[in-house]
């Protein structure tokens, strides 16, 4: 689901959700041959520049893993953070979902808060004194305050359309609902604008978790094994960063234990990426974008 005419932007921006389910959720199987002939191929390797494509084609890097960090499997992960130390963690499936805060070191859970039955949780971002967490189809963002995590004490924010993937430039959230565009939203979480992502001229389908930094998103895409580093300005994909090692050291069980779930610890220049019902996190560098 993609146009590029700025009238189809505002319609999806003001609620109009991206198509398909998604997770457990309907999925599409045609993309499952792909991941698994990803999976099949991956060859972990240390960080490197892999090729520079002529024109404007986005660069592909690998990760380097520096260690790895116990991850809870039953933990189907939607969205990951770090901030002041700790990461948090929120996890989905209905009956499941749930928010955490974790030892970055051990990946025990010092905290935790199982969401309401019908709730499906997405990802989750810290804007100011208070972190949101999405929901998938429930229109609604629960606000949780900082430090304590009370998640009673302020009213919840609501959208239209699906909540994927969260994050925040410190002015703006930015979100993804599974399309090919990044939705900026203000402190109320008003709409602002949206942006239309695109790889090597063609639109990045599928944007799912969100990270961001130096003025960068980084976004898993669903049912890949890479990340894409996105210009928070204009859109364009920088740079790929293929993740395939990571599931090749991480052995999934199925091919529905996708990769998501990136923080960036800034103080020490540290990726935790993740998947869903992973066992492990992987706390990797990545090599920093050319200025």
């Amino acid at each position: 689901m993609r146009t590029g005419s700025a009238a189809d932007l505002t319609r999806r921006m003001f609620g109009v959700s991206a198509g398909g389910g998604r997770g457990m959720r309907g999925r599409r199987r045609f993309v499952l041959s792909a991941a698994v002939l990803l999976f099949a191929a991956a060859r972990p390797v240390p960080a490197q520049w892999l090729h520079a494509a002529p024109g404007n084609s986005a660069v592909t890097v690998r990760p380097q893993i520096v260690r790895t960090v116990p991850h809870d499997p039953s933990a189907f992960t939607q969205g990951l953070l770090f901030h002041d130390g700790l990461l948090y963690e929120s996890t989905g499936l209905v009956g499941k979902s749930s928010l955490r805060r974790i030892d970055p070191r051990s990946g025990e859970a010092l905290w935790k808060n199982n969401l309401r039955g019908g709730e499906f949780a997405e990802g989750i971002a810290i804007l100011g004194h208070e972190l949101v967490q999405l929901t998938w189809k429930g229109g609604t963002a629960i606000r949780y305050e900082l430090p304590t995590l009370r998640g009673d004490a302020l009213p919840p924010f609501h959208y239209k359309g699906e909540g994927w993937g969260l994050t925040n430039d410190a002015t703006h959230f930015i979100m993804s609902n599974g399309s090919d565009s990044l939705y900026f939203r203000d402190k109320r979480f008003e709409p602002v604008r949206a942006v239309a992502v695109t790889r090597n001229g063609r639109p990045q389908k599928h944007l799912n978790e969100l990270e961001y930094t130096r003025g960068y998103v980084y976004a898993n895409v669903w049912y890949q094994n890479f990340i894409v580093e996105i210009s928070a300005e204009s859109g364009t994909v920088k740079r790929v960063i293929d993740c395939a090692g990571l599931l090749r050291a991480e052995r999934p069980l199925t091919v529905d234990n996708v990769l998501n779930g990136i923080a960036y610890d800034e103080r020490e220049d540290e990726w935790y990426l993740t998947g869903k019902n992973w066992k492990s996190i992987f706390v990797v560098k990545i090599p920093k974008p050319s200025p």
